[in-house]
């Protein structure tokens, strides 16, 4: 006797373990150098936080990386800003309800929630801060469905699909440097205050499963110029050029490229009337995330025409791209402070955001934290100011998900009557998709035990109701469904009020 034979095809696809923020607390002292003058009053604490590595350990996940402290502050003089900086390290165990799988994916996101510094001497500072890591972990799932079957009079029902799968991930990190000059009409530098980075993929070409991304890094630093004075911002761009392998990778994927770690160390090179160079090294972590839907044919039930069968139908997750979001969007605010003398900087970081579905439209929402430096009444002070940003997306499809990657491009202010009018902008990227699942068939096994009994007609005679599935009617027969669908002449799988005739047979 023949036996049964089923051909599978394993579906993987991802699911979201987990979505959420965790809380790290952080306490450290700052010793200002002998050459540094001493704090009279601290102007504002700065934090930049760095993700640098992300390991995966059975049901853990460690977040490593680290905090750039920068705590400005007035000596004696009162337009004479300096800083203290420091790196401070940060670790954090993240723990999963499930043990993690070879294919599990983490993203994690850092921000400060939180900055405060206090002079203890007038040499010595002590800062607590929090951070915020909005860590996503998705994990490949995989599932045996069921595409063919031979022996035991096994009837399949197919079903086109369409779906995104595999998806294909690739990070590569790499150090670039140079030189920066400082302009001509700037001041000498003395020492950095602030630093902050984006990078740019401009263009991305595909070729032999590789990926080939261009983009600009562009660096602002805000700094004091040698012997003190008034804080000097300075702006570069530096072209970058990458090569991502990328298996399986086509013309046809939706891919979104984007960076998930910048960060730089800043060397003076002092020559003789000043130091007018800064030899420069960035650390940079580009991730690739690629998708492209693929139609195939799988079943969703199954039956035997001899034997009782026991079938394992699941529902199967099946999200499908819909293509790849690349935006820049604006936002302006007013913060109100009387009195400005001069608008020395304004100093951006990216909040809390969401983004949320509604109707056939995408909403992106959030905040970005600045920090705005500013002269009043002869002395150096700072404003703290929350930026709202919301902006639609047109997006055609049901159920969907966004998970952007958010960098700020510009900040910029100006001084007016009411205050400092804000101006920021951003660019949002990534993948969008459209979530939904199937039941399909996973497995079947026959009962050969116990075979169904034939009556000995060749014909039987049902009567369907109105929109009745002939496969329920097939299936309830025992008989296949093409040999019931000639006898009738049919060509759909819903009838109408007839009678239909049944062939009893068993093949």
């Amino acid at each position: 006797m023949p036996e049964l034979k089923l051909t599978s095809r394993e579906l993987a696809t991802r699911e979201i373990w987990m979505d959420t923020a965790v809380e790290l607390s952080l306490e450290t002292e700052c010793l200002l150098p002998d050459y540094e003058p001493e704090v009279f009053r601290i102007v504002k604490a700065l934090a930049r936080p760095v993700l640098e590595r992300t390991s995966v350990n059975g049901d853990r996940i460690q977040l490593d990386g680290s905090c750039q402290l920068s705590i400005l502050y007035l000596g004696a003089q009162p337009g004479d800003l300096r800083a203290v900086r420091q790196k401070l390290p940060f670790s954090k165990t993240v723990e999963l309800s499930q043990s993690a799988q070879d294919n599990t994916f983490v993203e994690c996101n850092a921000r400060m929630s939180f900055v405060n510094a206090r002079a203890v001497s007038s040499r010595r500072l002590e800062v607590r801060c929090g951070i915020s890591l909005r860590t996503r972990v998705t994990a490949e799932k995989k599932y045996p469905v069921v595409i063919a079957a031979e022996g035991m009079g096994v009837q399949l029902h197919r079903k086109e699909l369409s779906a995104s799968l595999p998806h294909r991930e690739a990070e590569k990190n790499f150090t670039m440097s140079e030189d920066l000059m400082l302009g001509q009409a700037k001041p000498p530098f003395g020492s950095l205050l602030d630093a902050e980075y984006h990078l740019s993929c401009t263009d991305r070409k595909i070729m032999e499963e590789r990926m080939i991304v261009r983009g600009d890094l562009t660096t602002r630093i805000l700094y004091c110029p040698e012997g003190g004075g008034e804080p000097e911002r300075m702006e570069w761009s530096e072209p970058v050029s990458q090569l991502l392998d990328i298996p399986g990778l086509s013309e046809d994927d939706s891919c979104d490229v984007y960076p998930t770690q910048i960060d730089a160390n800043f060397e003076p090179i002092r020559e003789d009337g000043g130091c007018r160079r800064l030899s420069a090294e960035w650390n940079i972590t580009l991730r690739a995330c690629c998708d492209r839907n693929e139609t195939f044919e799988a079943a969703d039930d199954g039956y035997s025409c001899r034997y009782p069968a026991e079938t394992d139908i699941r529902s199967v997750p099946l999200p499908r791209v819909l293509g790849t979001i690349r935006q820049t969007i604006d936002a302006e605010g007013t913060a109100k402070i009387g009195s400005i003398e001069k608008l020395f900087a304004v100093l951006p970081s990216l909040g809390e955001y969401s983004c949320r579905s509604e109707g056939e439209k995408l909403i992106l929402s959030g905040t970005v934290e600045t920090v705005i430096l500013y002269e009043a009444d002869g002395t150096i002070s700072s404003a703290d100011k929350t930026v709202l940003f919301e902006t639609p997306f047109e997006v055609e499809g049901k159920n969907m998900s966004f998970f952007p990657a958010i960098s700020i491009l510009s900040a910029d202010g100006t001084v007016r009557e009411d205050g400092i009018a804000l101006q920021i902008r951003l660019m949002a990227s990534g993948n969008v998709y459209e979530s939904g699942e199937e039941k399909l068939l996973c497995g079947m096994v026959t009962n050969e035990e116990t075979p169904f009994l034939l009556s000995g007609a060749a014909i039987r005679i049902c009567y369907a109701e109105p929109n009745e599935s002939l496969w329920e009617i097939a299936k309830r027969s025992h008989v296949p469904l093409e040999a019931m669908m000639n006898e009738n002449g049919l060509t759909g799988e819903r009838t109408s009020r007839q009678m239909l005739l049944i062939p009893m047979v068993t093949e």
